[in-house]
């Protein structure tokens, strides 16, 4: 056991003892109660009522002393132990929900400190901030006994808090944590040991997770508007309690909510990258609201983050141009390195799928399949561990530029280098009307390119229809159509960016087949081979005219000049054949017809023998010539793709 673990063990041990002076020195009812800022779901609060709990696609019944199974996946397990769920109860508002919120804060308090699961600090801070938040709700009307025993059990589960803090998760669940510290601070001011360790920690907490443009270091929208929506919380909180805000406090909430802003496609939801999953955009305008609450700011730039945003007209264009965050952010990391969404007006046309806690699809959906890129079938772009971080981090460079109102944008990475692609390029361009989106998809490989395909991922709103060699997209009142120089086919698709997954379609484009080279051959072979074959000339000339005009153009001049030449030369041909077989007539003694027969029949017997025995040489040679195996084709190392608005 390490030194530092031994010392967190201490201090933790140190801290369910409880406070000096004794559990009765903390008051029956806090101070200061806090304001939950956020709306809950009466649906889920009527099936609480009812004995079940409903999260992340799972429902189990509520038995009294049950707070962990087996069976329980670890979302469901860390959401019911977090108690957020009471603010589904207080949106129910009717008193059977106040009289089960009770009863269940009761039941896990009843619980010996000791055996109680506290290891989890984010669990255990959104626990504590939620019993104040819902205090009003639940306890404010109970007996002085049941607010009492909250607020010792409030205290202990702070205690364990400040002796864990911090830990090796430096995300946004790390805030959770501070939030809880905080919310006990505000509610029990005597116990002014909770506000120091929370003004000690959120710091260089903040320093390590925000970078420079605002941007949260895990790279995941997701998680931008999971970390802003704690720090909104945490301002209230101190502004309530007359406590002055800490500067990293109030930058961070000035740089995130305009990143935050720029991750929204027209339709107010978020670009689905790095483990983003579906938030209804009411909740987003709510927390940007309450984290900045005067200004509606736009990030101009994410160059920290590394995503491009480009907008032309009523089109967005989002662009992924970074590699995996940096260990201790990745597990939101996805594969989907340099992916794209589009969309135009209130309308999402390209997608990414998402992501999902669901058992058996956050690993699909991390792939690099499951994004609007191309990918190789044979090597996934990211390695992965056994718990989930990424083992190899692939290099990724990036330049976006604009001309006028036109952009221009260059990515590309090593991401494919075990399969011998020197790097894989995507170039894109988007008109300044925001009509025409042009991109290439290239491998840079010194032989043929491994298999690969090209893919984007459509909307669930989008309508497809196929037009000769074109696909035209039905999104809204819009039209757009897609082409390439592959071959492009329709298959099936998910969605994960609604509250339940939506099937849909993606465009999947491979790449085309290129012609063969033909090598190139000497121009005294090539005339004698035209003289003697005129068919192989023929197509010798129809294989190289789609490549070489000029040789073409060469090629039907000396065919012409030997046409022209031909009457004259068989003319003289055949007069010197005439003389010379006068002159052989005039020498030659007659013939015997006899003879004359004989001879004949003889010639005749040895051209048939000679004929019987080439026949046979030919049909061995034939047995015996080994079949050679078909060329596989050769495909093409790049795809050109456009996206055009018909109705531009």
């Amino acid at each position: 056991m390490g030194l530092g673990r031994w010392w967190r063990d201490a201090r933790l041990s140190f801290a369910l003892l409880g406070p000096l002076g004794g559990l009765r020195s903390i008051p029956s009812t806090p101070a200061q109660t806090v304001r939950d800022l956020w709306p809950g779901d009466a649906g889920n609060g009527e099936l609480l009522v009812r004995g079940t709990a409903s999260h992340g696609g799972e429902t189990i019944s509520i038995r009294k002393g049950v707070w962990s199974d087996d069976n329980w996946s670890p979302l469901f397990r860390d959401w019911f132990q977090s108690f957020e769920w009471l603010r589904d109860l207080r949106e129910l508002g009717s008193e059977s929900a106040r009289a089960q919120a009770r009863a269940l804060v009761a039941d896990w308090i009843a619980q010996p400190i000791g055996m109680t699961p506290l290891e989890d600090s984010s669990t255990t801070g959104a626990r504590i901030a939620a019993w104040l938040a819902q205090y009003d709700f639940f306890a404010a009307s109970a007996d002085e006994d049941y607010r009492r025993a909250l607020l010792q059990r409030i205290v202990l589960e702070a205690r364990t808090l400040a002796a864990i803090l911090p830990t090796e998760h430096h995300d946004w669940t790390a805030l959770r944590g501070l939030k809880g510290l905080l919310a006990t601070a505000v509610a029990i001011p005597e116990q002014k040991a909770f506000l120091a360790r929370y003004m000690r920690l959120i710091d260089p907490e903040l320093e390590m997770q925000i970078l420079p443009d605002g941007c949260h270091a895990s790279r995941s929208p997701g998680a931008q508007l999971l970390v802003l929506r704690e720090l909104a919380e945490m301002r209230l909180m101190l502004q309530s309690a007359r406590i002055p805000m800490p500067t990293t406090l109030a930058s961070a909430l000035d740089r995130m909510a305009p990143v935050l802003r720029a991750f929204r496609h027209g339709d107010g939801r978020l670009a689905l990258f790095n483990g983003t999953w579906s938030h209804e955009p009411t909740l987003i305008d709510l927390i940007i609201a309450r984290a900045m609450p005067r200004g509606n700011i736009l990030a101009r730039n994410m160059r920290d983050g590394r995503f491009v945003r480009a907008t032309s007209g009523n089109t967005v264009l989002f662009v992924d141009a970074g590699g995996p965050p940096p260990p201790g952010f990745d597990a939101l990391a996805h594969g989907g390195l340099m992916s794209m969404e589009l969309s135009s007006g209130r309308s999402q046309i390209v997608v990414n799928c998402g992501a999902s806690p669901r058992s058996g699809w956050h690993e699909a959906l991390r792939d690099a399949p499951a994004h609007s890129v191309l990918s190789i079938p044979a090597c996934p772009p990211v390695l992965w561990r056994r718990d989930g971080s990424v083992d190899v981090r692939p290099d990724v460079t990036w330049e976006h530029s604009v001309s006028g109102i036109d952009h221009m944008i260059e990515l590309a990475s090593d991401c494919y280098r075990p399969v011998g692609c020197g790097s894989y390029r995507r170039r894109m361009f988007l008109s300044g009307e925001g009509t025409d989106l042009r991109g290439e998809d290239r491998l840079d490989t010194a032989g043929d390119p491994p298999e690969f395909v090209l893919r984007f991922h459509l909307h669930p709103s989008v309508r497809v229809e196929l037009e000769e060699t074109d696909i035209l997209l039905h999104a809204g009142d819009e039209v757009w159509k897609f082409r390439s120089d592959g071959y492009s086919t329709i298959e099936d698709s998910i969605y994960f960016g609604f509250k339940e997954p939506t099937p849909t379609q993606q465009i999947v484009v491979r790449p085309s087949e290129v012609s063969p080279v033909v090598p190139a051959v000497p121009a005294d072979s090539q005339s004698e081979s035209s003289s003697s074959h005129p068919a192989a000339k023929q197509d010798e000339q129809t294989a190289t005219g789609a490549t070489n005009q000029p040789s073409e153009v060469r090629v039907s001049e000396s065919a012409q000049d030997e046409k022209e030449q031909i009457p004259l030369a068989k003319a003289i041909e055949e007069a010197q054949e005439a003389d010379g077989a006068a002159d052989q007539e005039k020498d030659r003694a007659p013939l015997d017809d006899n003879a004359a027969s004989e001879d004949g029949q003889v010639n005749d017997q040895e051209n048939l023998s000679a004929e019987s025995d080439s026949g046979r040489m030919d049909e061995v040679s034939d047995l015996e010539r080994p079949v050679q195996p078909p060329v596989p084709p050769v495909l093409a190392n790049a795809i050109r793709w456009a996206f055009t608005r018909l109705d531009a």
